[in-house]
């Protein structure tokens, strides 16, 4: 009932957007500190440059999206629900049970491959300095999770028999993607709410540093995840 009367998230951010730009023009025109206006020729000319540099450069994006390639194919498989049955000591099928063992298996043997080729005397994984900062091991962390993730899956998913062909497998890839899909239009209107609040200066020159003001962005830019993926089983609650 609530969603229905209260506004979609990608709303309320462009809408805000949209208040940041109003505010700013009239703080320019008062006068008010270093206040930039996003609508003089300026700031039309920087939002028009920039909008869309900022969504595709936004490191969220990249990281949501290789995510969710491994954790689609994991959760379409069925395996979460296998676990969540075993945690709440639910009865599991033999082809459950032997599905769910072979792929933590399987995972444990993957855990302990990426930790030997990353801290092992012969790693691979570390910086030409022997540490991890910028690493592969730092800079690909994502995509190991996600591998990680998709190699479970999979392995859940063939011994189950959820995944039967490469057709199975691309349902698998692409389920967060479809079950999400608002994250991506959420997210490009935070980028631009937060790209044209710190363009503006408004808050900067009320004394908020630009450190804050990027922190409270990459928490908005993860956050809206966890809004979609409580709302989701309530739509299909609702459709029963």
């Amino acid at each position: 009932m609530k969603s229905r009367h209260f506004p979609h998230l990608a709303t309320i951010f462009f809408l805000g957007t949209i208040a940041v730009a109003l505010l700013s023009w009239i703080g320019r025109v008062y006068g008010a500190g270093s206040v930039q206006s996003l609508l003089n020729s300026d700031g039309i000319r920087w939002e028009l440059k920039n909008a869309v540099s900022n969504y595709m450069q936004q490191p969220a994006l990249g990281i949501i999206m290789i995510l969710f390639i491994g954790l689609g194919l994991t959760i379409y498989s069925g395996f979460f629900e296998a676990i969540k049955k075993s945690v709440l000591r639910q009865s599991l099928t033999r082809k459950e049970k032997r599905s769910l063992f072979l792929s933590l298996i399987t995972l444990l043997i993957y855990i302990i491959t990426i930790a030997l080729i990353t801290f092992s005397p012969f790693a691979i994984l570390k910086s030409v300095t022997g540490t991890l900062v910028n690493s592969p091991f730092e800079m690909g962390l994502f995509y190991i999770i996600s591998f990680g993730f998709g190699l479970t899956g999979l392995v859940y998913g063939y011994i189950s028999g959820k995944y039967r062909s490469d057709r199975d497998i691309i349902k698998g890839m692409t389920f967060l993607y479809r079950r999400c899909s608002d994250y991506f239009i959420i997210l490009f209107f935070v980028v631009q709410f937060f790209a044209s609040l710190i363009y503006s200066n408004m808050l900067q020159s009320m004394g908020v540093s630009e450190e804050l003001l990027y922190f409270v962005f990459d928490v908005f830019c993860y956050l809206p995840i966890v809004q979609i993926i409580k709302v989701e089983p309530e739509k299909k609650a609702s459709k029963k």
